[in-house]
Order: structure tokens, then sequence, then C-alpha cells
């Protein structure tokens, strides 16, 4: 029994770009407001430190010398300093976010890392100005001047922003959480190989238990076996192969093939 060649196997197509997860999207979306917010912030703690300066420098008078001067640029200073962060964390929000949306599994990680920085920031911010909300300072200092400089609602919205922000990292970090592993390259646990598959030929994938040549009433040699279709049976003896594969002449056919007297 002869077999045809079999062609090659055409090659795959590409596998398609997986399709992004909606937690995904929404993780890298409330990484973008929440820096656009930072920064919002830093540019209005900029712009309220004149008027405040002014309103400090009017309820203290004269008096403090280089104290005041030394508070004024406190104030200038800490207002600089969030601008600086607030721009810093404005590109590293933008960086993570188009790093999720790519599927970048470093992105996940450092988001995860960045989150959890930020609910520690957040929750100290946060009991400060609680403590400076809440607190009582004395009349007449040059600390109760500048507290209350600030406009009205300055220290409420700070606290409102602070728990608003780590919120924000929790929902960023349980998004993150409900994503499938596969979309940031975190390959599936593979299968186990199968014991009774048969061996692969060269450029063919393996052939699976049960459609073998021998499942199929092949040759049990396999392929170039001296059995065209199936083993001998039990008893069944064999002629010996001759040279260019021509059988060898058994006692019988010598005894036929000598010429008669």
């Amino acid at each position: 029994m002869s077999y045809a060649m079999q062609p090659p196997p055409a090659a795959a197509p590409p596998p398609a770009a997986p399709r992004r997860p909606v937690p995904v999207t929404l993780a890298s979306i409330l990484l973008i407001v929440m820096a656009v917010a930072g920064l919002a912030y830093a540019i209005a703690a900029i712009a309220i430190v004149p008027g405040t300066i002014d309103r400090f420098r009017a309820a203290v008078g004269g008096s403090g010398g280089a104290d005041i001067d030394g508070m004024v640029t406190v104030v200038w200073i800490i207002a600089a300093l969030g601008a600086v962060l607030a721009v810093i964390l404005f590109a590293l929000y933008v960086v993570l976010a188009l790093g999720l949306r790519r599927g970048s599994n470093a992105a996940r990680i450092a988001t995860w890392v960045v989150a959890g920085l930020g609910l520690l920031a957040g929750c100290a911010s946060t009991v400060v100005m609680g403590v400076q909300l809440g607190g009582d300072a004395t009349v007449g200092t040059p600390e109760a001047a500048l507290a209350d400089a600030y406009p009205g609602s300055w220290v409420a919205l700070n606290v409102a922003l602070g728990i608003s922000q780590m919120v924000g990292y929790v929902i960023v970090g349980l998004l993150l959480l409900a994503c499938p592993g596969t979309f940031f390259g975190r390959a599936p646990k593979p299968l186990p190989p199968d014991p009774f598959a048969a061996p692969a030929l060269a450029g063919y994938p393996p052939v699976p238990a049960g459609y073998g040549p021998q499942a199929m009433g092949g040759p049990a040699g396999g392929y170039g076996s001296p059995y065209p279709s199936a083993p001998p049976a039990a008893g069944q003896s064999i002629p010996p192969s001759g040279p260019a594969g021509r059988p060898q002449p058994g006692p019988d056919d010598e005894y036929w093939s000598r010429p008669s007297n």
C-alpha cells in the first residue's frame, strides 16, 4: 500500500491583537483624570499665594521682621514644590495610562506601586489637614494669621481632594486586579503533553492518539515497512528476501526446479 505525499501545512495567520478589557480602559481614564486634577490643584495653589501673602502681611503689620519673611518664603517654596510634583505626576500618570492601554505588564506593576504610595501619602495629608481644620491656633500669633489668610474653603478643599485621591487609587488598583492576565502578556498555563499521541513528523503537527497508521490499518512498521498492509499472522512464514528484493528459493522450489530424468 502506498501513501500519497501530503502537502506542507500552510502558514498560520498571525494572531489577532487581544481586545482591550473594559477595566483597563476605565483604569487608564481614571489615571488621566487624577493627573489633570492634581495639576489643576497645583496651579490653583500657586494662584492663591500672592493674595494669601498680602492678607498675611496686612494681618501681622510690621511686626515679626525676619520671622514673617521666612514664613512667606516657606509658603512660596511649598507652592513651587507642589507645582513641580504635580507636573511630574501628570507625566507619570499619562505614561502609565498609555502603557496600560497597550497591555504592558510593567505599567500595571508600576501603577500598583504608585497607587500604594499615593494612598499612604493621601492618608498622611488628610490627617494633617484634618488636624489643622479642627485645631484652634493661638489668636494673635503669625501662624494663626497665616491660616486665616488662606481662602475660607481652602483647607476643606484639601481634605476633600485628599479623600478623592485615595478613593481613586483604590479603584484603579481594584480595576487592574479584575483585568485578565493574558492581556498583559501572561500566557495561560500550558496543558500537559498527551502520552498517547504519536510522534510528530518534521514540519507536521503531532498526530493524536488513535489516528496513526496502525489505527487506520496501515503498516505496523510505519512508512517503508516490508509488509504492505498488515504484519503476518502467527505461524505464518516470512519468505527471505534476496538481491533486488526478490525472494530466495526454498527447499521445495529446488525440488520442483530440478530436471526430471
